[in-house]
């Protein structure tokens, strides 16, 4: 008796011993992945960030929070322009971060850095889960946690859509997990729930019943007294979990629906041909990328392609079959349900981003797009690192070699990201950066040019956007920065034929009235100006400078009653703006008592 306790003893000691080892192994692969992108909290706000969050009226007060639920992510853009993007959860929590941090970059990026960490941690839990194996998913950690392949996600504020959701779609995947040892009606209810919030983070959740029903398959567990496969049961056992969760994707649908005017809008008319072909080289890409980890950019020089071709459909395809190959054929050594689990991990998610009729023609592929995916990538390695050698203990009480492996490829990927990461510390870097990797792009080449007007380079901007406009003169931001180009230069003329086009290719959009109004007061055509400028705030009524400059435009023809009303809705959208407060306050000097408007205490 008295051996049999001291070995039940010694064994709870072990065991206490082994948590507390996992305890600090998992938060030193937090730190690692912390310390690989520290740095971005020096990075200012870039690219999508300003119309997102430093310009957007809809994140000054918790007042608009409704409105996230029945508009769409870039309503105070382009309120006419067709929309693909529901986020409102997303909203919320840029509401929360702007409650906190106004527009200082520092706490934002912060909150960038603490979203990816919390993925990873959740990731190491799912896999955890998943597997029943504790090095395979602190090693899957390590390796997503500091992956270069994530500089958008996590050095890009506008970036983290992609974390949020991943949150919420990791916690409902691991709260499924929890449902199959007990308590399902409760664990269920929960994943749903969490569902919920993922899919109105971002539209890429919406395929979380299809990896639930496909871990499922994987898994099924015939009864003994079952002597074949069981193939009806294994369907109708993954069709008890992924059915729990149709219900939600179908509210979620009709709500996108109604608030979108559809499900999803084509940008561009593509074949189903010129789909399939282009296919290979997207997938190859995200593949490419993730073993070959340099040559990161925010735009890639990939495009639709019109026919069959070697270099970029037939090639890609046979180096897609080859490797499906290899992973199947080591399918056994690796571990069967692990290996189909992390295929499983990397195709499903990934689908959303194959819909490439959503997309603009240059913007078919990012990073960004790999991020939930790549934790089924990252398993894979982890197998392949785990499975090198003979196990045994000794570093940590973790093998050897996989201890030694996993921190040589960390310390190797972090460097990367550090080296990768840097080109978003400005809108300068990145869109330079952009230039070099995809010189064809027309946005790339479009910001850039925008960047070079602000630091006084016109000559270069100007190259740019005549190159960008003879390769594809159907793109409105040629000719609408063009048109900017040539206002700055006093060149009226040309400046007002190119708003002209910019109008007809994008007659949905506020910019080239606005532009037009402008370019017409300095010709002294105040009737036209004022009727640009009219239906630049009928386009776009939420942007606080159209009101503002249709307000001093009325004003200086002695409409101040109207001018005032305009200062009025560009206060209420931009409260405290010096400039409107002064033209507001010359106005009303202007006015007679009778025909000012009401005024609350304390108001101007």
């Amino acid at each position: 008796m008295v051996n049999m306790s001291t070995e039940i003893t010694a064994m709870t000691e072990d065991s206490r011993v082994a948590v507390l080892r996992e305890k600090y192994i998992v938060r030193i692969l937090l730190l690692i992945t912390a310390l690989t992108y520290v740095g971005t909290i020096r990075f200012d706000f870039v690219h999508d960030d300003f119309p997102v969050i430093v310009n957007n009226p809809f994140l000054r007060a918790w007042h608009y929070a409704p409105q996230y639920f029945v508009s769409s992510l870039w309503k105070q853009m382009a309120p006419s322009a067709v929309a693909n993007y529901y986020r409102p959860i997303f909203l919320i929590f840029l509401r929360m971060n702007y409650a906190l941090f106004a527009v200082r970059p520092l706490g934002w990026h912060l909150f960038a850095i603490g979203l990816h960490l919390l993925v990873t941690w959740l990731t190491y839990l799912v896999v955890r889960k998943m597997t029943g194996q504790f090095t395979t998913a602190w090693l899957t950690a390590l390796i997503f946690g500091v992956h270069p392949i994530h500089h958008e996600v996590v050095a890009w504020v506008s970036g983290t859509p992609d974390s949020l959701f991943a949150v919420f779609f990791l916690l409902a995947f691991w709260a499924y997990l929890q449902s199959l040892e007990g308590s399902k009606g409760l664990w269920m209810s929960l994943s749903c729930a969490l569902y919920a919030l993922a899919l109105l983070s971002k539209e890429t959740a919406i395929v979380l019943p299809a990896l639930v029903f496909v871990h499922a398959w994987i898994g099924y567990r015939p009864p003994e007294n079952e002597s074949s496969p069981g193939y009806g049961g294994r369907f109708l056992r993954a069709m008890t979990y992924a059915v729990w969760f149709l219900p939600v994707a179908l509210l979620y649908l009709l709500a996108r629906d109604k608030v979108l005017s559809g499900l999803g809008h084509s940008l561009e008319s593509v074949s189903p041909l010129a789909w399939l072909s282009t296919l290979p080289s997207i997938l190859l890409f995200y593949v490419k990328h993730w073993f070959l980890p340099f040559g990161f950019s925010e735009y890639y020089d990939l495009f639709y392609q019109p026919k069959l071709n070697f270099g970029h459909v037939i090639f890609p395809a046979l180096i897609l079959i080859g490797l499906g190959a290899a992973a199947w054929i080591s399918r056994k050594r690796l571990g069967t349900k692990a290996v189909d689990n992390a295929a499983a991990w990397i195709v499903i998610p990934l689908l959303p981003a194959l819909d490439t009729f959503v997309f603009w023609h240059n913007e078919l592929v990012h990073d960004r797009y790999f991020y939930v995916p790549s934790i089924g990538a990252a398993l894979l390695i982890a197998l392949i690192i785990e499975r090198a050698a003979e196990t045994r203990l000794g570093l940590f009480g973790q093998p050897t070699h996989v201890v030694v492996a996993g921190l040589a490829l960390a310390v190797l990927l972090a460097s990367f990201t550090g080296w990768t990461v840097y080109f978003w510390r400005s809108d300068y870097a990145l869109f330079t950066r952009a230039h070099q990797i995809a010189p064809l792009n027309e946005n790339a080449m479009n910001n850039l040019s925008m960047e070079l007007m602000g630091r006084g380079d016109i000559e270069g901007a100007r190259a740019l956007l005549e190159t960008g406009y003879q390769k594809d003169p159907t793109d409105f931001h040629f000719p609408l920065n063009l048109g900017r180009l040539y206002y700055g230069r006093g060149e009226y003329q040309k400046a007002e034929s190119y708003m002209l086009e910019a109008k007809q290719l994008a007659p949905e959009l506020a910019d080239p009235y606005l532009f037009l109004g402008q370019i017409e007061l300095r010709q002294h055509r105040v009737k036209e100006a004022q009727e640009n400028l009219r239906l630049a705030v009928n386009l776009n009524p939420y942007s606080a400078q159209n009101h503002t400059i249709y307000g001093i435009v009325l004003a200086s023809n002695g409409d101040c009653v109207n001018a005032d009303q305009q200062f009025e809705a560009a206060l209420a959208l931009e409260p405290g703006d010096a400039l409107t407060q002064r033209q507001m306050s010359r106005c009303r000097a202007a006015l007679s008592p009778s025909t000012l408007p009401a005024t609350k205490p304390g108001q101007l």
